[in-house]
This record gives structure tokens, sequence and C-alpha cells, in this order.
């Protein structure tokens, strides 16, 4: 039997892996329904699927202060803030809004600190077998437009150009060092996260996407695959605009592939076979207010469609589940996955 690594690496290089690969995390906590005879079949379920791959980030000291009404507030690494009221994180304040000319006064965090390292080393050097995925989460637009604000960061490319180029390229030189430790740890693979999609579109015209954001982007990619690991990315929203240009830098593996989002029958058409696709079941509808036939019929379509070309496909939700989705819903969702492997 082949492990969960060979298996992995067989789906990625359209090798025919001997089992669909699957990835699939869950939190009860987060999930309204409580029932706890469901929840230990899902747990059940669980473990009879075949595992491949651990997803590992580097982890950095936040110190969340809570609130008396249960709000947990804190600032990360790179000084900006963040708030959680039970229902997810998100940011609620930007070191850099106030302007470039605040960059005299701002510390960049230092990067390739072990410390951050030592859970993922942890786990990965505790599961041999399995193809090892180590984070560089937050990568370039989303760090941009944390340390600036979201709408100044769509408009300095236009307004502030060089001092916009100037902090994208010390992001970039921040992620390069992480890169550069991730193999040390035991990583198969470096996953990198830029949600540069809406549900329509991009969030910027492609064409300037290939010129303020690809060059980086490659330069990043270039440094994995120099290192003998795969590229993943996290892109959610529709970016099958530059799918053509993100195969071409090397990228090996895309997730999350929403289907409200993008056509994952021109996904298969246009980019099987070059491309390995990561994710697809729908959390948005199909897994909250689909039935059991439904829920079916989407996994096998998803698993015909991408996996036609001996391999290419790494069997996922789109994104975590949502806190209504119902247990038996999940229940579905994994029977119907075991039946693939």
């Amino acid at each position: 039997m082949i492990t969960g690594k060979e298996n992995l690496l067989r789906a990625m290089n359209f090798k025919g892996p001997s089992h669909l690969p699957v990835h699939i995390d869950l939190n009860f906590d987060w999930l309204v329904e409580k029932d706890e005879v469901k929840q230990r079949e899902i747990i059940g379920l669980m473990d009879g699927i075949q595992k491949d791959m651990i997803v590992r980030g580097y982890h950095s000291p936040d110190t969340p202060e809570e609130a008396p009404e249960g709000i947990k507030k804190w600032r990360d690494i790179w000084d900006v803030g963040w708030e959680d009221n039970g229902h997810g994180a998100r940011v609620i304040s930007h070191p850099l809004e106030a302007g470039y000319e605040s960059l005299a006064r701002y510390s960049f965090p230092e990067s390739g600190n072990p410390a951050w390292f030592a859970n993922a080393d942890s786990q990965f050097a505790s599961t041999p077998g399995l193809f090892h995925v180590g984070t560089v989460w937050f990568t370039l637009f989303e760090r941009l437009w944390m340390l600036r604000g979201f709408n100044n960061m769509l408009m300095d490319p236009y307004i502030y150009e060089s001092e916009f180029m100037a902090l994208r390229d010390r992001i970039v030189d921040f992620c390069l060092v992480q890169i550069d430790s991730w193999p040390s740890y035991g990583a198969d693979a470096v996953y990198f996260s830029d949600d540069w999609g809406s549900q329509r579109a991009l969030l910027m015209n492609p064409d300037d996407w290939r010129v303020l954001y690809k060059p980086a982007y490659k330069k990043l990619f270039d440094r994995v695959h120099e290192k003998g690991l795969k590229v993943f990315m996290h892109l959610c929203g529709n970016v099958t605009s530059i799918l053509p240009d993100l195969i071409d830098i090397g990228l090996n593996v895309l997730n999350p592939v929403q289907p409200q989002a993008m056509d994952v029958e021109l996904l298969s058409r246009e980019f099987g076979g070059d491309l390995c696709f990561y994710g697809g079941i729908d959390v948005q509808g199909t897994m909250v207010h689909g039935s059991s036939e439904e829920i079916r019929k989407e996994i096998s379509r998803l698993v015909e469609l991408f996996g036609r070309f001996n391999g290419g496909y790494i069997c996922s939700t789109s994104h975590s589940l949502m806190p209504e989705t119902p247990l038996d819903n999940i229940i579905t969702m994994l029977r119907t996955i075991q039946e693939f492997q």
C-alpha cells in the first residue's frame, strides 16, 4: 500500500492515485447543531477516510484580550488589530492606514523565527507518511490591505506607485524567508493565500494584476520550486481570468474552487490536466440546503470533472462548513466520499 504522500503526489502529477485524496476539516464547536449521536457517527466516518495530507501554519504569538461581552481583541506580529466575537476573526485596524510616511515608525516582524514553526515541526515529524503542507498565509495582497486598509490598497498602485512597490517588495522578502524555512521542518509544499476574487470576477483589472502582482508571485513560486516543493494557493472567488498566468508561473494546486463563483465544467475543460483542484463541495448552498441526493450528485460530479485526468483532484469543501450546516448533510458527504476511496 502506498503512503498518503505518494498518493497525493500521484494525484498532483497526474500519474494515477490509488484512491481519491481527501482533506476535510471539521469543528463541532463552530456548528450550531449539537446532536452527540450524530457527532460520534461523523467522527467514526472521519476515522474511516484515508488521509493523505496535513496542513499546518507557522504560529506567531498573539495575546487576545477578552472583553466582558465575550469579544476577543488582539494585535498580531504585524501590529494589525483583530476582533473575534465567536463567529470568526476580522481585521479592525491597520497600522499603516494613515499613510506611507508612517513606515518610518513601523517595525517589520522578524521572518523565519524558529519558535513560530515549533507546532508544525512536531506534527509533521509525527506523521511521516503524509504529505506535509506548510503555509505562508495572508501572503501579499491580503498582507498589504491589512497594513494599509482595503480601499487604500486598491488605490495605492495608481496614486503612490513607488511607495506601493517598495512595500510590496518588503513583504515578498518576508515571505521568501518563510519559504526558505519550511523544508527544514519537513514541508512538501508551501501554501499561499490571497483572496483575489469576488463572487463574479477579479477584484482588479487582470492586466493591472499582471503588471503589479504577477512578478511578485512568480518570485515566490520560483523559490518554492527551487526547494523541490509544490505550490498550493488559496484564492477565493472567481479568479478564472488569471488562472493561465498562475499556471504559467508554476501553480500546482488551486483551492478552494467555489462552485457559486466559478464554472467547474469550464475549469475542468480549460485547465484540467494542468492544475490540480482542491475543494469544490459547495458550503454556501448544497451543504446547508441540499438534499442527500444533491450532495451525492455534487461530489460525484466534482470527482468526475476534476479527477478524470489520471488524477488532478483533492476532495474537500470549498471553505469551512457554515455554522448552520445540518449534521445529516455532513454524514452524507462523508459517506459519499468513502465510496470513492
